[in-house]
């Protein structure tokens, strides 16, 4: 029986191509990242993001006041849209609240805070909508939100981000 099933598998590579069946990713597997000159330096901002189902993990990195300002959150995903459930990093606009463990000493806010904010893909664009106000794709400017990109390159996450990412997808946040 092992053998039939043996000689059966070039046949069956022939009937498919000899490709595996291919899965559409999920819209908020990936990264999206834009960059700019600014004072000389090449400034980028960035959001990397991984979904498992409807969980999406990400961190995120915008530049603004002269600093750079990190986030990590955990959003859930419906179509092309991802509402922000839970966020911290350095405060800013985005949060107040620092992640646990890189809070510095007398911090205030530590741990997870909320969020008004719902990303939305439209096409290979990646954009960031205020809870409430209206959005679609079909009127949103050309060249607004950021695109996505194969690679951060040197501008990725720290390896905390990274491992921090990975334990999200495995429900450990």
């Amino acid at each position: 029986m092992r053998f039939a099933l043996l000689a059966a598998l070039p046949f069956a590579a022939l009937a498919t191509g000899g490709a595996a069946p291919q899965h559409e990713p999920a819209p908020f597997d990936g990264a999206w990242m834009a960059c700019e000159t600014y004072q000389g330096a090449n400034i980028c901002a960035y959001t990397l993001m991984a979904q498992r189902g409807e969980r999406v993990c990400g961190v995120q990195r915008d530049f603004a006041t002269n600093a750079y300002y990190t986030q990590r959150f955990v959003a859930t995903a419906r179509d092309n849209r991802a509402h922000i459930d839970r966020i911290c990093g350095d405060p800013g606009s985005e949060t107040d609240t620092y992640c646990a463990g890189q809070a510095p000493a007398g911090a205030e806010k530590v741990g997870w805070g909320l969020s008004d904010q719902t990303l939305q893909t439209c096409g290979n664009r990646l954009h960031s909508v205020k809870d409430g106000d209206s959005f679609s794709c079909a009127s949103a400017r050309p060249g607004a939100g950021l695109p996505k990109v194969r690679t951060l390159g040197s501008e990725g996450p720290e390896p905390e981000d990274k491992a921090w990412m990975a334990s999200c997808l495995q429900g450990q946040d």
